[in-house]
This record gives C-alpha cells, structure tokens and sequence, in this order.
C-alpha cells in the first residue's frame, strides 16, 4: 500500500519539474509605433485686385510630400533581430484646389536585438504666382500625432514644425510615449491644427508652406530568464522526491 501510494506521488513531482525544466525562455517582444497624419487646408484665396477679384487663374498651388533620405533625415541601426519599417511613398507635385493630406507612419520591433531610428516625413505645399495680380491666402494646418510602445525598453516620439519660407509663420508640436519595467505598455497623442495662416503671394513670386515630422524610434529586448523563485520552486521539489525516496526505502526494511 505505501509502495504504491509513494510510486503515484513521487510521479506527480516529477512531472511538474520536469515540464517548468524544460520550458524555454520567455521572448520580450518589444515595439514601437510613430504615426502623423496632417491636413493642409485652404479657407480662402482673395485676388486683390477689386477688377479681377473672382480671377485665381494667375495661383498655381501643388502639394507634395517626400520621406527624407539624406544623413539629416534618416537613419538606422539594428543589431539581432531588430527591424524597421517606413513606407511611405512619396506623393509627386499634385495640384490642390480645398486641401492636403498625407499620413506619415514608422514603426519597429525586436525580440533578441535593438533598434535606434529616425525618419523624417517632408511635406510641401507651394504657392506660385504667374500673373499680375496679387493673391491673400488664408491657410489652416491640422495635425494628429501618436506614439506608442510595447515592452521593455522602448522610447518613440513624434516632432512637427512648420514653417513659411518669405512669410515669418512657425510653429511646433510633439508627442513621446516610453515604456521600462514598471510600465509595459504606453500611448501617448495630440491633435490640433495651427492657424489662421495668412500671407500674401505677390505678383511673379512664389510661397511655400512647409512641414517636417520626425519621427524616432529606440528598441532593447532580450529573452528573460526563468525567474529566480520557480527555480527555488524546483529545487524543492527535488529536495521532496530526494526525501520521499528515503521515506519510502524505510518502509520497506
């Protein structure tokens, strides 16, 4: 009876060791998400000469956008299995008669490696005027920016300027999201728009509204170890069946 009793319970101990010994280690999966999405919006355009005041032949408005590839826009580095990706395909000059809009993302991820990245989203809409008269414009620019992060160890953060190249305007927002050990998850975001953006385009010059995103992205993940406790917990276990052992080789003498 004790034989069979001690068989059936020195079975049971040795298959919870056995399954928390042969677990692997856990993978940290550690990402980050940066987006931007922004809105050029024109309100209004007035000829200023009262003659020709419906006339906007002379106002030629292209909007574009490039995802920047040069030093000072871009750049990454990895190491393990850290990865990036920004596909963004850049938008030719296309003409714009009420509004502009484009959504710039980045995102990255690793589970045994690191990442350190920073891309920038170039946005452009340019006034030229080829005629004679002279154009007031009235320009609002909205924006919503996020950041997000998953993990340990995971920093993103998301930048806008603008800024109009004769007319003195600028303007910034931004928006960062970090995670460590205490906290795994973290989301951060901010809309808003910047206005009133007013300027005057004068007879054969040209204005140009511009505005960068920057987005950055810092990654570090490696597999966790097996927590210091469950390997106590085995040990003991062991140290049970060690103990059931000699318990059971004294009934039987």
């Amino acid at each position: 009876m004790y034989l069979k009793r001690n068989k059936h319970y020195l079975l049971s101990i040795a298959l919870i060791a056995g399954t928390i010994l042969f677990v692997p280690l856990t993978q940290a999966s550690t990402t980050f998400f940066g987006s931007a999405a922004l809105t050029f919006t024109i309100n209004n355009i007035t000829n200023l000469n009262p003659a020709h005041s419906t006339d906007l032949s002379g106002l030629e408005v292209l909007g574009y956008f490039d995802q920047g590839s040069d030093l000072t826009n871009y750049y990454v580095a990895n190491s393990g299995d850290g990865a990036v990706t920004a596909n963004n395909p850049g938008i030719f000059p296309t003409a714009v008669t009420h509004s502009f809009s484009q959504a710039f993302t980045v995102s990255g991820s690793a589970l045994n490696g690191t990442v350190d990245s920073r891309h920038t989203g170039l946005y452009n809409l340019a006034f030229t005027n080829t005629g004679s008269d002279n154009y007031a414009i009235d320009l609002t620019l909205s924006y919503q920016l996020k950041a997000d992060t998953a993990g340990l160890n995971a920093v993103n953060n998301v930048a806008l300027e603008y800024f109009t190249l004769n007319s003195g305007y600028s303007n910034y927002a931004a928006v960062g999201a970090f995670t460590l050990q205490d906290r795994l998850t973290d989301t951060q975001s901010v809309n808003g728009f910047f206005t009133p953006i007013n300027f005057t385009v004068n007879s054969n010059d040209i204005e140009l509204v511009s505005a960068d995103v920057l987005i950055t992205g810092t990654l570090e993940a490696s597999p966790v170890p097996v927590p210091a406790a469950v390997w106590f917990f085995v040990s003991g276990l062991l140290a049970m069946l060690g103990l059931n052992k000699r318990s059971l080789g004294l009934r039987l003498t």
